[in-house]
């Protein structure tokens, strides 16, 4: 997703106080094809093996992804990290954010 501020706001209005609210995305420390980490930013890249175009990715940080969520109203609290290929290095993130009333 190019712009993740306006899912987070629609999500905030949509829940029930102390709603939740899962979602999964690549770990940006560990999965990304390029150098960058603090600027938000779009790659293309390969999903798997023969897909046949590549397709967008869209980069940000872990500050930028919880601040996101802080700014429209939810706390964190919940946060995973998933190992697949090599159990040190997580490439998925999960995080449950819950709606608060300010």
């Amino acid at each position: 997703m190019e712009n993740i501020q306006p899912l987070f706001k629609s999500l905030y209005s949509l829940l029930k106080e102390n709603g939740i609210f899962v979602f999964a995305t690549q770990h940006p420390c560990f999965v990304t094809l390029t150098k960058k980490y603090l600027s938000s930013h779009n790659y293309l890249g390969y999903a798997f093996e023969k897909q046949p175009v590549k397709h967008h990715y869209y980069h940000r940080s872990l500050e930028e992804i919880f601040n996101t969520c802080f700014k429209n109203g939810f706390i964190i609290d919940g946060f995973f990290e998933e190992p697949f290929l090599d159990e040190e290095f997580p490439e998925i993130i999960i995080v449950r954010a819950r709606k608060i009333s300010f």
